[in-house]
């Protein structure tokens, strides 16, 4: 009868388990260790320490970091949907994981601009964690303001998984270029210092350009995402993000591809390339 009993209660508290896990879910777990030097605030100095790690605290990544694996041979796999398939699992975590810290950011940067909207109090925890935001995303900003707060929110928000993994499958021909293979490089980012990437076997004489080159899929990621919402080049696929949540519309890949014009020197054949890409595939994307 106990035993009976026990079995009974097992049951439904598997039962009530199940049906909570969504909701445990809401609240992430902050990886407060997670920040790059570069995301890491420098101007805390007038926080106390517990108002410090409340700041790192908002600025963390939400979810961990995957676990690191070697780039798989993609030219040993013949069928090409299993390919695909091996691109876009190997990739999406780190998409993911890019994509889960900036709807956080966004929404602590929403609830900021309601307060402000509504002349309610900012607090000093709140001004630190919107000017370490300033820094990160590369504005230069005395005092704030609804139209700083509204630039910044451009550029604080998701990169669709579809554009991110169809990139990447463009630029880096499905994991097998040379620099995807030595460097992580997916998206054929440049850097312009003596050693910092790969030189490319195109180049042409008197250019310096180098092809960048990552420890890992993580950091070619993270930079990917830094350039399309930072630099000035991609203002017009921030725009476009911001016209469709404006509208209350869903950001999709397909929409925001119209702002890379300036990506490649191609221009508006790489945009439908990207585009075409994306509708064609959309199937294994969404898996």
């Amino acid at each position: 009868m106990l035993l009976k009993r026990i079995s009974i209660l097992v049951f439904w508290l598997a039962v009530m388990a199940a049906a909570l896990s969504p909701f445990s879910e809401l609240e992430p777990v902050k990886q407060v260790d997670s920040l790059e030097d570069w995301q890491k605030p420098s101007r805390l100095t007038a926080l106390n320490e517990a108002d410090k790690k409340k700041v790192l605290q908002r600025l963390a990544y939400t979810q961990p970091m995957p676990v690191f694996t070697s780039l798989p041979d993609f030219d040993s796999i013949t069928d090409i949907t299993e390919k695909k398939r091996t691109f876009f699992n190997y990739l999406r975590p780190y998409v993911k994981r890019e994509n889960a810290r900036l709807r956080s950011l966004r929404q602590q940067l929403l609830d900021i601009h309601d307060k402000k909207q509504k002349r309610l109090r900012i607090s000093l925890e709140e001004y630190a964690f919107l000017y370490s935001l300033y820094d990160e995303f590369r504005m230069d900003v005395a005092e704030s303001d609804i139209t700083m707060l509204d630039e910044l929110l451009k550029r604080v928000d998701v990169i669709p998984d579809t554009l991110v993994l169809m990139q990447a499958a463009n630029e880096s021909a499905w994991g097998t270029s040379r620099f995807a293979i030595e460097g992580y490089n997916f998206f054929g980012q440049w850097c312009f210092r003596e050693g910092c990437g790969l030189v490319p076997q195109s180049r042409v004489e008197g250019s310096y350009h180098e092809v960048a080159k990552f420890n890992s899929p993580a950091a070619s990621i993270k930079s990917y995402f830094y350039n399309l919402n930072t630099f000035h080049t991609y203002e017009h696929l921030r725009n476009i993000r911001a016209r469709l949540r404006e509208e209350g519309k869903p950001v999709r890949g397909e929409a925001l591809a119209a702002g890379l014009g300036a990506y490649s020197e191609r221009g508006e054949e790489y945009i439908a390339e990207i585009s075409g890409m994306i509708r064609f595939n959309r199937k294994l994307l969404e898996e």
